[in-house]
């Protein structure tokens, strides 16, 4: 025991104890958080949308027998939409891979091991809190095979399946007990004897580190929701343009390359607009400069949006481009370009100023 931890009084180490209780409260709410967001609530529930019958409809109508050149490109520009959406989805079960999951420092035999452990650790009491008597009683109660049996049940198999483990991470010794085995197992899910003030810096560190990882999740799930929304209003759309007729001709080929050139501006002011809401809260709070938007890991998403849809924009304006060169007398010949070519300079202005941001 450290010389601090010796001096230590029963109420300095009742309010250490009572911090733990708290945190651990404070652990499993942000746990809770993340477990809401992964059992997809918001996110998955739309995908089904465009997976049925929608999308479906679109990309046969677009890809028949009987499409021409047009119906390729407009079905290519659909794909890239629909791409964002995994890509979105992908982002966000990474972050919330990269939250339940970090880095393990062993002493292995070879030197340190980085193994992945969950982010809950297992427990241990903290060294320091028992007497000499209580302390070796313990320490004889983990030796006890009645005790490591549930670690490491009592059978060639399941050894076996631990070693390789064990060997994985270069943590196999040339002779092993079944109390080794229970060690290393206990060292790869983070159970490690700290004295109490350690095991109170821990957790301070452990939870900063929560909060943080927690705040990237939420937003990017937010962006993430915006982004689906979105694509499934598109796909609505696309849909009811093919319903209408059951030959695609140059007006619904106008209506489906206009929807798709005005969601191009619309996902990217979306995505952004949550990092904007941050940004004014902290205004209205009597900030005069903040850094938020130039967060690479609050802003990472909408990196990815921006090369995505201005894909997306430079197809639609170019398919539009085409339409009107192909047939200028069609009904809407104005508006049409008017529309296309409007949404590419918002697209335009939004990139600007994310830049500037």
């Amino acid at each position: 025991m450290s010389p601090v931890e010796q001096t230590l009084t029963p109420d300095e180490r009742a309010a250490a104890r009572a911090f733990l209780q708290r945190s651990e409260v404070r652990l499993s709410t942000l746990h809770r958080i993340v477990t809401a967001l992964l059992s997809g609530a918001g996110v998955l529930v739309l995908l089904p949308a465009l997976g049925r019958d929608a999308i479906v409809g679109v990309m046969r109508a677009l890809l028949g027998a009987d499409g021409t050149a047009m119906h390729r490109v407009i079905a290519g520009i659909v794909a890239v939409t629909l791409t964002l959406v995994l890509i979105v989805v992908w982002m966000l079960l990474v972050e919330i891979t990269r939250f339940y999951f970090h880095a393990n420092h062993l002493e292995g035999r070879h030197g340190t091991v980085f193994a992945p452990r969950f982010t809950l650790t297992g427990l241990r009491l903290p060294a320091g809190e028992l007497g000499d008597t209580a302390t070796e009683g313990l320490a004889t109660a983990r030796r006890d095979p009645a005790q490591t049996e549930l670690l490491v049940p009592a059978n060639e198999r399941s050894r076996a399946e631990i070693d390789r483990r064990m060997t994985a991470h270069d943590l196999l010794g040339d002779h092993t007990s079944d109390v080794d085995r229970a060690e290393a197992l206990l060292g790869l899910v983070g159970a490690r004897d700290r004295h109490l003030l350690a095991e109170v810096a821990k957790v301070e560190f452990g939870m900063a580190r929560h909060a943080l990882r927690v705040q990237v999740i939420v937003l990017r799930y937010i962006k993430a929701l915006l982004v689906v929304l979105l694509t499934v209003l598109l796909v609505f759309v696309l849909a009811g343009a093919v319903s209408t007729s059951s030959v695609i001709d140059t007006g619904t080929e106008r209506w489906m390359v206009g929807a798709l050139a005005v969601w191009a501006p619309a996902v990217l002011f979306a995505t952004s607009s949550p990092v904007r809401w941050i940004d004014r809260m902290l205004r209205s709070e009597g900030a005069t400069t903040s850094g938020v938007r130039r967060d690479r890991e609050l802003t990472g998403l909408e990196r990815i949006t921006a090369y995505v849809s201005t894909v997306v924009a430079v197809a639609a304006t170019g398919a539009g481009i085409a339409l009107v060169a192909a047939d200028a007398t069609t009904e809407g010949a104005i508006v049409f370009p008017v529309v296309v070519v409007g949404a590419a300079l918002v697209h335009i202005f939004l990139l600007v100023r994310a830049r500037r941001a």
